[in-house]
């Protein structure tokens, strides 16, 4: 007589629906944690970009004297006053760069005029004649300072050089205590002016200088008065600034780049010959967008 033995039945493993829902919020975490260190690596990426210092674009053009410091005593000697009489050529487009235009049409004298009060403040120079170029003066394009005015002719010209870079992202911004979070902007626009003293008789460069500066704009993306935003904040700067919404990024723009030509300003001050009307300023240099 055959027997039969039934066959044991296997367990049949059942999760709780709490199980599984844990389970998914766990792997949904996981991505979410993962998406965000992506998110913090490009950020670090485009921060490290516009932060790093850019390279020096004038000593591509020009050649460095060698000789600077005895051209400089010997053109200061000659002069009067104990200041030399130069010229100063603002560059207003230049090479491209990969954020707006650092000038235009309607700011650049509000910056060349900066740029002489500025310069003439730390080193005995006396700047006679304006002129904006569009490009960097040199090969085919150097006539364009050639022959400025002056009684005699000026030998010298100090030749500016600004750019800029510029990145957007979306933030939160708190308005009022009561009030949650409102959407909004930052902008970072990083600036870079650079100096040339040129002497136009060789060709080459006496002295040159960098000077880098970041502006911070934070601004609401709601139609919402107040008078905490939009704000910017310059590296340079103890306190924010306030402007208007219609002139919010001309403001950061110019606070950005004046704070660079300040730098730039006060590095080619310290690089004049010893000793020779050299000054070193101060004061702590002036931030702002002035008009």
């Amino acid at each position: 007589m055959t027997n039969f033995h039934p066959t044991p039945q296997r367990e049949t493993l059942v999760f709780p629906i709490n199980v599984v829902k844990h389970r998914f919020q766990k792997r949904m975490a996981g991505l979410i944690f993962l998406l965000y260190l992506t998110i913090l690596m490009m950020l670090f990426y485009v921060i490290s970009g516009c932060s790093a210092s850019p390279p020096h674009r004038l000593p591509t053009h020009y050649q460095t004297e060698p000789q600077a410091s005895q051209i400089l005593q010997g053109k200061l000697s000659g002069s009067t006053h104990g200041r030399l009489p130069i010229g100063l050529a603002i560059v207003v487009h230049g090479e491209s760069s990969h954020g707006p235009p650092a000038l235009n049409d309607e700011n650049w004298p509000q910056f060349a005029a900066r740029v002489k009060q500025t310069v003439q403040g730390v080193m005995p120079l006396t700047m006679q004649e304006v002129i904006r170029i569009e490009d960097v003066p040199t090969g085919e394009k150097a006539p364009l300072v050639q022959g400025l005015g002056g009684n005699p002719p000026l030998e010298v010209v100090l030749v500016v050089l600004s750019s800029s870079q510029e990145a957007r992202g979306p933030a939160q911004y708190d308005v009022l205590p009561e009030v949650s979070m409102l959407p909004g902007y930052q902008t970072e626009n990083h600036a870079t002016v650079e100096l040339g003293l040129l002497d136009l008789s060789s060709g080459k460069l006496l002295l040159q200088s960098q000077g880098t500066s970041y502006a911070i704009l934070d601004q609401l993306d709601v139609p919402l008065a107040s008078n905490r935003y939009p704000r910017v904040r310059g590296s340079a700067m103890t306190t924010p600034t306030y402007p208007e919404n219609g002139k919010a990024l001309e403001t950061l723009r110019i606070i950005a780049l004046y704070e660079a030509l300040d730098q730039a300003a006060m590095k080619l001050a310290q690089q004049w010959p010893e000793g020779k009307g050299g000054s070193s300023p101060s004061t702590s240099p002036r931030t702002g967008a002035d008009s």
